[in-house]
């Protein structure tokens, strides 16, 4: 609550007289140009340690404001002796103390100062000091000024005269305002009920606001949902933002003390992928709240359903061992405009992506590394035998962090394949082929520093009989990673995804002929925003061309597309 400000003032107002005794004070009666009092102070609730601006807004610049505080009602002098408990405190210095009167303050128009009183940290809960204040013009009645201040409780506030109180609450009674959500997961294409039920065992406010929740990057403005039909209990008072957007606040709610609750319906997108969210609420009792008295609960819950849905880039490394990222657009291509990822990438003689590169993200700052795996991960074998891994990074200058050692004696494989999430446990895998055709699955583990088990799993062999294999991602459509790859004769396969641990590919299908027209071919994910991994081939003219994924198991991409020209300045398409 915002407190009316005090209108500046021109001439100063001497208020020895006050400290002096209780007589009129001398000088001409000074003329009143419309209220007196232009702004009336409201009650407050605030936590101790707190400071109590009590001070009320000016339509004068001449007279005195007189201040007279009691922890009990203020209906006259009597009730007014009580005074202020020991542990408020004034600057001795601001609006001196009316001699002969109990905790009375004189404050001077002019110096629009006021007794704000500071609060004790030891004030027990639940103390109340009641205040009330009264104009007195220049050459006023003092007497009756102070009488006035100490019977403002008997009267409703008017133009020259009111009162108000504070209360005190501590930190720990703010605590037993709790809240119980009731928040299912959303599928998408359906509407769910969420309910909050609010123990407020005194009037305040509260909020509620949407966080991602774990692993689950934020996505700046979009909605996520949609918020409808909201219903509260009798007391509970809310405003709500139906648009369900990332840390805006979605709605905000005023209550009385008491039992209440809140429902409305949430309405999830159909096709909306499945995002980690978190609800939560801040509340506080106070007026003015201090740093350490908001009250924050919360609860995890999923909207969506299925594999979320993004966009995916390319990456493509030149001669002189320069990357560079071709972002992806809506219609179907890759936007013209190359990001360059940096220098030294030739030092690899095998280098390949564990999943599709996506979308740039925004994840929060502090999530883990191991929560953002699978948005495409590089790993690249050096001469020497050892196999690197960059991390995929969402801040500062570059797309990958600097590069993690995995282990040497990778040179005895002759192609190194991005398997994807094969065990679809959120860690990404890494296929590799020997010399003697032996294909062989790293499993992932989900630790950015040894990303990949020791003990190996054997595929199968005869994998000697294929130019390229790419893997990263599924292209069936039934959520497993699948396997392409073309053999000598330029037929293409297909060897789909099964679940099984000790055998993670069915036999393979034949897709088509003529795929040795292409220098190289890479699955890109999805460009085209449909949510299917769409494939990218290079012709020998360096011409690029898109293959536009369809989930179909039988024949998985549609007609080819061109996109440009002069792709064979790269000698490695990811």
């Amino acid at each position: 609550m915002k407190r009316t400000l005090r209108r500046a003032v021109s001439i100063a107002t001497a208020a020895a007289a006050v400290a002096a005794g209780l007589g009129v004070m001398a000088g001409p009666a000074a003329a009143v140009a419309g209220d007196p009092v232009s702004g009336h102070p409201q009650d407050e609730v605030l936590a101790p340690g707190s400071l109590w601006q009590n001070g009320v807004g000016f339509g004068v610049s001449r007279g005195t404001m007189l201040y007279a505080f009691s922890t009990k009602p203020l209906d006259g002098p009597v009730a007014a002796a009580d005074g202020l408990p020991a542990s408020f405190t004034k600057p001795a210095h601001i609006c001196p103390k009316v001699a002969g009167a109990t905790s009375v303050y004189a404050c001077s128009v002019a110096s629009m100062d006021a007794p704000n009183l500071s609060i004790g940290k030891d004030t027990v809960d639940m103390t109340t000091v009641y205040q009330g204040y009264a104009y007195v013009p220049e050459g006023g009645d003092l007497k009756a000024g102070i009488k006035a201040a100490q019977s403002a409780g008997t009267r409703p506030d008017g133009p020259t005269g009111g009162s108000t109180k504070v209360t005190v609450k501590t930190l720990q009674r703010a605590a037993r305002n709790t809240v119980t959500f009731h928040t299912p997961d959303v599928p998408a294409g359906k509407s769910v009920v969420h309910r909050i039920d609010v123990h407020a065992l005194d009037a305040g406010w509260r909020n509620l606001v949407y966080l991602p929740g774990t692993g689950a990057p934020e996505w700046g403005s979009g909605s996520l949902a949609r918020l409808s039909n909201l219903r509260t209990s009798k007391g509970m008072s809310c405003t709500l933002k139906p648009d369900l957007t990332l840390r805006w606040t979605n709605a905000d709610c005023d209550s009385t003390a008491g039992e209440h609750w809140i429902e409305f319906t949430v309405t999830v997108p159909t096709g909306s992928g499945t995002t980690p969210l978190v609800v939560d609420s801040t509340s506080s009792i106070y007026t003015s709240t201090p740093n350490d008295g908001y009250r924050r609960d919360a609860a995890p819950f999923k909207v969506g359903s299925g594999p979320l849905q993004r966009l995916h880039h390319l990456l493509a490394r030149d001669g002189s061992g320069q990357m560079f990222l071709y972002g992806t657009n809506e219609q179907g291509s890759l936007s013209g405009n190359r990001i360059p990822i940096g220098g030294g990438w030739n030092a690899y003689n095998q280098l390949t992506k564990l999943t599709p590169v996506t979308e740039q993200l925004l994840f929060p700052p502090d999530t883990p590394a191991a929560a953002m795996a699978g948005n495409g991960e590089l790993v690249g074998r050096d001469s020497d035998g050892v196999l690197w891994q960059y991390q995929r990074q969402f801040s500062g200058t570059s797309s990958y962090a600097p590069r993690t050692r995995i282990g040497h004696g990778w040179n005895v494989y002759n192609q190194l394949i991005g398997a994807g999430d094969i065990y679809r446990d959120g860690k990404p895998d890494l296929l590799a082929r020997d010399a003697a055709g032996v294909l062989w699955l790293y499993k992932g583990t989900g630790n950015p520093a040894s990303p990949f088990q020791a003990t190996r799993i054997r595929v199968g062999g005869g994998w000697n009989a294929y130019t390229q294999i790419a893997g990263s991602t599924d292209i069936t459509g039934d959520g497993r990673p699948d396997l392409l790859a073309r053999d000598t004769t330029g037929v293409l396969w297909l060897y789909k995804g099964n679940d099984n641990p000790a055998n993670p590919f069915d036999a393979r299908t034949r897709i088509t002929s003529g795929w040795n027209a292409y220098s190289q071919f890479s699955i890109i994910g999805d460009v085209t925003g449909d949510n299917r991994a769409d494939l990218v081939a290079r012709d020998a003219a360096g011409v690029l061309w898109l293959y536009k994924g369809n989930h179909n198991p039988t024949a998985p991409f549609g007609s080819r597309t061109r996109v440009s020209s002069g792709w064979n300045t790269y000698n490695r398409l990811l």
